[in-house]
């Protein structure tokens, strides 16, 4: 593991862009560290290691979702709301 500044790891890791948490998804602290792809079991892509519960995560990106007629929550009317 590589105590590497999350900015510096960022921007060196092969030309991708890693999105770089600023807390710890489970327990909120701040103290996280760039985990490379492989030094955990099940991680096949970079990660981050939280220092205060000892959790390792990682944060994708899985597009834009934009709702469509058929998917919208129904109107409700009137007697609906009873």
């Amino acid at each position: 593991m590589s105590d590497v500044a999350p900015s510096a790891a960022a921007a060196a890791d092969g030309g991708t862009q890693r999105a770089v948490p600023y807390n710890c998804p489970f327990c909120a602290e701040e103290d996280l560290r760039p985990v490379e792809p492989g030094a955990v079991p099940g991680l096949s892509r970079g990660g981050w290691h939280c220092r205060s519960c000892l959790r390792v995560f990682s944060v994708a990106f899985h597009g834009i979702h934009q709702p469509t007629a058929t998917s919208a929550a129904p109107e409700l009317s009137g007697s609906d709301l009873r």
